[in-house]
């Protein structure tokens, strides 16, 4: 399966966003850069519309951006406007040096390991 990501850069977000200043897409991607998250376009080919495949692929995609030792913490997504396409902007943190392979708190496992 075929993954990209792309974390986006506030300019990146102002210009798709400031049209869209009172969509729930603006406000759920302004509270989570409140909360501290950064805002990937996650394209993941063939992306499944069914919700417990649609987290797995997105989790994996992002799992495979960053190093081995951290893990993903996904707090929602964002804008789902462009699913049709196998896109989707997920809010997510990376919890760095934080993935341990033998954790007992799922939040330090990482799905594709």
């Amino acid at each position: 399966m075929k993954y990209s990501v792309k974390v986006l850069s506030k300019d990146q977000l102002d210009a798709r966003y400031t049209w869209l200043a009172n969509s729930n897409m603006a406000k759920l991607t302004k509270e989570a850069i409140e909360k501290g998250y950064s805002i990937a376009l996650v394209e993941v080919e063939g992306l499944s519309r069914n919700d417990d495949h649609l987290t797995y692929d997105v989790h994996v995609a992002l799992e495979q951006s960053v190093p081995r030792n951290s893990v993903i913490k996904v707090w929602g997504y964002t804008d789902m406007s462009q699913m049709n396409a196998d896109k989707i902007y997920v809010a997510f943190k990376e919890l760095k040096g934080q993935a341990c392979a033998h954790a007992f708190d799922s939040d330090h496992c990482r799905i594709s390991d």
